[in-house]
């Protein structure tokens, strides 16, 4: 099977305080270190230091890297990944998730 990479952004609400952000990633880090057994490698990111103007108002993005579609699909709907996702979004405005398996464009 091969591996799917999910790339993800977070675009916070204005007045989302550091210590609120810096919890919100603690968070994500250790809700993939608990799935550990479903991940090759991640979860990776920061913050935007692009200077080309095109981050969209996202505060922060990350990839992981699953070790099958299987994983992947068993990690969504684990109820400790959606409890992260309601923990999150009172100080989320927006978000990206793109999945993807390398070099599949579908047409």
């Amino acid at each position: 099977m091969a591996p799917v990479t999910r790339f993800a952004a977070f675009k916070y609400k204005p007045g989302t305080t550091n210590e609120q952000k810096r919890a919100s990633l603690d968070g994500l880090i250790k809700l993939y270190e608990d799935n550990a057994h479903m991940v090759d490698v991640g979860p990776r990111g920061g913050a935007n230091n692009s200077t080309e103007g095109f981050d969209k108002g996202f505060d922060v993005v990350f990839t992981v890297v699953f070790k099958s579609k299987a994983h992947r699909d068993e990690f969504v709907p684990d109820p400790a990944h959606l409890a992260y996702k309601e923990s999150i979004m009172s100080i989320v405005e927006d978000v990206i998730v793109y999945d993807y398996e390398e070099g599949v464009f579908g047409y």
